[in-house]
């Protein structure tokens, strides 16, 4: 069997991959505090990093991703910075926030040029006095977004590797239980269990979110919840409309059959005109 082009596309298929691009930040204990890193500069209030990460028991990202460029404020030492391996992040410090423009380059089986993504480097607080109260307990202000990668019409041989059972196998981590956990947590073909609950991370969404998962079925459950009940507003809203248009055109009907046609339209277009010039 030929091995898969690296040039040659495959019809009529599309493969997406989900990306977190964020940014965490610390406070820095102020100058002449003896537990301040040497070597920063007095104006510098915090240490922060900036990340691309691929979600929680996510295929691994390296299938793909070959590396990350950051273009970081021009006042920084080499403020272009490169990163070929995970973890795919830059930690620098400082005083203020800025926006930073962030290069995604594929691995050359995909034929893909680069992609740019931009991120604000949030430093001070945000959000709700509950979210603002959780960041001033945690000390950290994290910003975080997921973004969607998409590879329209892939090359062959990057179809392969996103299809392949090989892009799971970073899962098959040490399991807590000795040899019979690590058993359980193994499939019938010898690999790793997705979605084993013992520990073994899960390409689902886990059933309920907290501080360290950003995504949750609870939150998707939530979300859909809230986007039928605004539907159902808009039905009702719409079923009013269809009534009041019934009750016009019944008024209308019977002004034809006591005034005659003319008459009635005569009616409606004043009526309408009234409407024009009330707005």
């Amino acid at each position: 069997m030929p091995a898969p082009a690296a040039n040659k596309r495959v019809k009529s298929k599309r493969i997406s991959r989900n990306i977190i691009i964020g940014s965490e930040a610390y406070n820095l204990p102020p100058p002449g505090d003896p537990s301040r890193p040497k070597g920063i500069p007095d104006d510098h209030t915090k240490r922060w990093t900036v990340y691309v990460r691929q979600p929680e028991g996510d295929p691994d990202i390296r299938v793909w991703l070959n590396k990350v460029q950051f273009k970081i404020f021009n006042t920084y030492e080499n403020p272009l910075r490169t990163c070929e391996n995970p973890p795919f992040e830059v930690t620098e410090t400082g005083w203020g926030g800025f926006s930073i423009d962030i290069r995604l380059h594929f691995q050359p089986i995909s034929g893909e040029k680069a992609q740019y993504r931009q991120h604000f480097l949030q430093l001070e607080k945000y959000g709700d006095e509950k979210m603002q109260a959780k960041q001033e307990s945690e000390g950290c202000v994290r910003s975080e977004f997921l973004e969607v990668v998409q590879f329209n019409e892939p090359t062959e041989a990057l179809f392969e590797a996103l299809t392949s059972e090989d892009q799971w196998n970073y899962l098959s981590m040490p399991t807590k239980g000795g040899k019979k956990a690590a058993m359980m947590a193994m499939g019938p073909d010898g690999k790793p269990r997705r979605g084993y609950p013992n520990g073994e991370r899960s390409a689902q969404l886990p059933e309920r979110g907290g501080d360290t998962v950003p995504f949750s079925q609870e939150q998707e459950a939530a979300l859909i919840q809230f986007i039928k009940e605004k539907i159902g507003v808009v039905e009702k809203e719409l079923e009013e409309e269809s009534k009041k248009r019934e009750e016009t055109e019944g008024m209308l009907k019977e002004l034809r059959a006591e005034l005659g046609h003319e008459a009635a339209q005569q009616a409606a277009q004043q009526a309408s005109g009234d409407r024009s010039r009330r707005r």
